[in-house]
């Protein structure tokens, strides 16, 4: 397969005079979003989360004041930068735009690229600095999610305005897409308020805010918006570029029901139960909403069609089949958690959501963007399968690290021993991270580097 196969680009071969401005223009826009991701993931991403870790685990409890700032902090930057970034770069380049639009394509492009670049870094120092100085730091803060707000439109804009449209029916993988840009433009439109109301005056409020809200937030951020993503675009690429058999459409589309009910159970649920103070009963619809997105998540394993064999062997693979694994392993976790909570006897546990949740963001979200940018920009350079580095260290590494974190997070419910021993666990997923981000980034940034993997 070659790079036009992959990205579905056209490159003109026709004279300047035969060209029309309806034909679709020649891009290669991922570069700069790729790497803005991987600088990302690298610094205020998985760096600054594996310092917050290590300060959770010497101090042993998950609710510290001190490091709190730091993971919200670490949370944004994931969501609009590691994840955002990949997300924009992979879409924008599937999508080019016809040649009567391309230049307003790659000025919305830059727009939304150095948009969200700057609203992440004020975010990030926002976030620290609000609680000394409110007057000053909380309308950054506020200015910083209004640039990622002005990001995503500007992207979302872009996608469809300049696009060149080839015609024809789209696929039903398209519902999930659709699905994920809405609840991706319902988040960015939402952190304005979200960054306000965490940062009240008033403590008490911020928390009750945060304790009430923020469960709800990260379900519609990564449930709704990330995976649906995911989904969408692997379960039309796994068949047409990674060499998969062809999903399975009508489990798929049932699968797309399932996990919406699921997703809007799961949040509308968690509110009712806080307000009723989690009473005996009232959790019953976050519970069913589990069940769904476990139900609706095995369904799209089996539709993925991933752990069937394939034509040919990509280094890709390991890291698509990883991801989908963890999938699997989140799903049983959500279906167990109203078990843990009774073995606990408590209504709710930090230690335990963030395990589950750090299943899907590590091992389900961040392994699929190690296995497609290590495949995009190896097509988009004809490179060849078996000159490139296999990045099993990478793959070994985040895998271990992820498991040691999920486990080790449930154990500390039970044992505070748990603690130190997690606290070192984000820092195994940055060196994964960090092997990988060198052979993906190094041939993008140093054209010597590319002839090693070329014919």
């Amino acid at each position: 397969m070659n790079v036009r196969d992959f990205s579905n680009l056209s490159i003109l071969e026709l004279s300047p005079v035969k060209a029309k401005p309806s034909d679709r223009a020649s891009v290669e826009i991922y570069r700069p979003f790729f790497l803005a991701g991987i600088f990302s993931v690298l610094t205020v991403g998985c760096l600054l989360g594996a310092i917050a870790l290590f300060g959770i685990g010497q101090t042993g409890t998950y609710t510290s004041a001190t490091w709190a700032p730091f993971i919200l902090a670490h949370a944004n930057s994931q969501l609009f930068g590691w994840v955002g970034f990949f997300i924009m770069g992979f879409a924008l380049q599937q999508h080019a735009p016809t040649l009567a639009k391309v230049k307003l394509y790659h000025q919305l492009a830059w727009f939304s690229l150095i948009a969200m670049g700057l609203g992440i870094a004020l975010r990030f120092v926002a976030e620290p600095m609000v609680a000394t100085n409110r007057t000053t730091w909380l309308p950054v803060g506020v200015a910083a999610c209004t640039l990622q707000l002005a990001a995503v439109a500007a992207f979302v804009f872009n996608t469809s305005f300049t696009r060149h449209r080839k015609g024809g029916e789209l696929g039903w993988q398209t519902r999930f897409v659709f699905a994920s840009l809405f609840w991706l433009i319902v988040v960015a439109a939402a952190e304005p308020f979200v960054f306000a109301y965490s940062h009240q005056t008033n403590k008490l409020d911020s928390i009750q805010f945060i304790a009430r809200w923020y469960p709800v937030l990260r379900e519609a951020q990564f449930l709704g918006f990330v995976a649906m993503m995911i989904f969408g675009v692997s379960l039309v690429k796994l068949n047409s570029c990674f060499g998969f058999r062809e999903s399975y459409a009508s489990l798929g589309k049932a699968a797309y029901s399932i996990w919406t009910v699921g997703l809007i159970l799961r949040m509308f649920g968690w509110l009712f139960a806080f307000d009723q103070g989690f009473v005996a009963g009232s959790q019953i619809l976050f519970f069913a909403g589990g069940a769904c997105i476990a139900a609706a998540g095995m369904a799209l394993v089996v539709t993925s069609r991933v752990f069937e064999a394939t034509k040919g062997s990509q280094r890709s693979h390991k890291f698509v089949r990883g991801a989908y694994s963890w999938l699997i392993v989140a799903a049983l976790m959500i279906l167990w958690d109203p078990i843990q909570l009774r073995l606990l006897g408590a209504p709710f546990s930090h230690a335990y959501t963030g395990a589950s949740r750090h299943a899907v963001t590590v091992g389900f979200i961040s392994q699929m963007i190690l296995g497609f940018g290590c495949h995009v920009t190896a097509r988009m350079n004809d490179f060849v399968e078996s000159k490139m580095a296999p990045l099993w260290s990478a793959f070994f590494l985040l895998n271990i690290g992820n498991a040691a974190r999920v486990g080790l997070e449930i154990a500390s419910d039970f044992t505070p021993a748990a603690f130190a021993p997690m606290g070192i666990t984000g820092f195994v997923e940055l060196v994964g991270l960090g092997i990988w981000a060198y052979y993906v980034a190094g041939p993008m940034l140093v054209p010597k580097l590319r002839l090693r993997y070329v014919e």
